[in-house]
């Protein structure tokens, strides 16, 4: 399968696409969960604005087994409050780390979108791989995927939309 626009409410689309990227989704993820890596700091709940409707949305990060992650989130747009469950799992790339991201439950689909992040005090910044520069792309292998995304760490185009906007969201740790 080529990469393609998730057809689930990723938080509802990764809020809207970041509000103008498409978000890279594929069938692999860019290493196998086994060989994920722990970090720490991620678990807790966190919470971001949606810049277009000002409500605010939570998302509740948790350690699920040894090397990977479960995250729940309700879209506050949503008038059912339906909870979404998302399994994720951190793969190094260089310097860099990303998180790989699949939505759990019935309908989901099983591909993956991955999000660089980096985490300074209580802010969560994630931005998503978009799709621009995978347009024919065809990984047979995490390896060869994660080998795309390391040749393309330093391209502005991993991360931004054909307007050059970056698909990026920005969390603050809930601490009370």
């Amino acid at each position: 399968m080529t990469g393609d626009l998730m057809k689930v409410p990723i938080l509802t689309v990764l809020v809207l696409a970041a509000l103008t990227a498409c978000p890279f989704s594929y069938d692999l993820p860019l290493s196998p969960p086994s060989e994920g890596v722990v970090d720490s700091v991620l678990p807790g709940t966190w919470k971001m604005q949606d810049p277009e409707t000002g409500q605010w949305m939570t998302m509740e990060l948790m350690r699920f087994s040894e090397k990977e992650y479960v995250a729940w989130s309700r879209d506050p747009s949503d008038a059912t409050e339906k909870v979404v469950l998302y399994r994720l799992f951190v793969t190094p790339i260089d310097t860099e780390r990303f998180l790989n991201i699949q939505e759990l439950g019935q309908g989901a689909g099983r591909s993956w979108s991955f999000a660089n992040y980096h985490i300074s005090g209580d802010t969560l910044l994630l931005r998503f791989v978009d799709d621009g520069l995978f347009s024919s792309a065809v990984f047979s292998s995490s390896d060869a995927l994660r080998d795309f995304i390391r040749a393309h760490l330093r391209d502005p185009k991993l991360y931004a939309g054909a307007d050059g906007t970056e698909a990026a969201m920005k969390w603050q740790r809930v601490t009370d």
